[in-house]
């Protein structure tokens, strides 16, 4: 079985017209290509912005389960979309009560919202059965901030993980300074109990920090969701890291009990279909050896399926 840990549904309504317009221009600019003709691209995407496009992008993959999750975009600069907070959870929430078995959700949202961030965490949990919290830092927000103890406390108290964007590389208008895996060293020290994931593992540039954090933090974990560039471009550094990481014995918990696959589609499919991350995840053991490395299959299949079980409770 194959769980993969980081998947999105976008609709467009889940952005605000700020954000959508100033990532469409930039684009547009990057690309050489016409406004026009990046916004009718993105109207042929609708199409796997469902879950009927995600299950059959999951059979193409060969994936058997999915962890879907939203962004809480509101308090960042870009402003509050049209939906509200809790409308986009909820639509979350109804789209993977189509599919029970296979989808699941996160509930996405930013904890500067105080009070109002408690009461929805604790309704997505306990109604409509999301399984954690997705942070997206890079909105604006360091997440060691104190302001936040009473959000942590709550998840602690629910029995949740919350999930982390932890690389620099960061969307439209938003800051990739807030995602350091460092601002996140802090909450797992004040909250022991508090299970933490990396989300990208730190990315190029910050896995060795989210490695060394884990080291002394036996309640963080890591996916490996968006290191599909590093595994084409860095295959050899990639595969050093990977096998160091696996391999090392941790005194408090094994890294091998705490690495999970995931995948960051539809985005990450332009890198690299979702399909060939899965065959280059259950290949590691070939592949490794290719670089003088030995990579145990069930380690492997630890990362695949048996981690994110335990950690979501399925």
């Amino acid at each position: 079985m194959t769980i993969d840990m980081h998947a999105h549904l976008l609709p467009r309504d889940m952005v605000s017209d700020l954000f959508w317009n100033t990532y469409i221009r930039i684009s547009a600019k990057a690309l050489n290509m016409s406004e026009d003709v990046l916004k009718q691209g993105a109207k042929m995407q609708e199409g796997i912005n469902n879950v009927d496009g995600c299950i059959k992008a999951m059979d193409e993959a060969g994936i058997d389960k999915r962890l879907l999750m939203g962004i809480d975009y509101g308090l960042s600069r870009t402003g509050e979309s049209k939906w509200s907070v809790e409308e986009m959870n909820q639509w979350f929430a109804h789209q993977v009560a189509e599919y029970p078995d296979r989808l699941y959700s996160l509930c996405a949202v930013d904890p500067r919202r105080g009070e109002r961030a408690i009461k929805l965490l604790e309704k997505a949990v306990e109604e409509w059965d999301m399984k954690g919290v997705k942070l997206y830092p890079t909105c604006g927000f360091y997440p060691d901030d104190p302001a936040f103890d009473p959000f942590y406390k709550k998840c602690v108290e629910l029995d949740v993980p919350i999930f982390s964007h932890t690389t620099p590389f960061g969307l439209t208008l938003l800051e990739g300074k807030y995602a350091n895996p460092i601002y996140l060293d802090g909450v797992a020290a004040r909250f022991p109990d508090l299970k933490i994931v990396f989300i990208h593992f730190g990315g190029l540039d910050w896995m060795l920090k989210a490695v060394s954090i884990m080291q002394a933090r036996p309640n963080v974990y890591a996916d490996i969701s968006a290191n599909q560039g590093q595994a084409l471009y860095w295959t050899a550094q990639y595969i050093s890291n990977l096998n160091s990481i696996i391999n090392s014995k941790s005194i408090l918990a094994p890294f091998s009990d705490r690495i999970m696959f995931g995948t960051d589609w539809p985005a990450l499919d332009a890198i690299m279909s979702s399909k060939d991350w899965v065959d280059w995840v259950k290949n590691l053991p070939e592949k490794g050896k290719e670089y003088g490395f030995n990579f145990k299959q069930e380690d492997i299949q630890k990362i695949l399926e048996l981690n994110a079980k335990k950690l979501l409770k399925l």
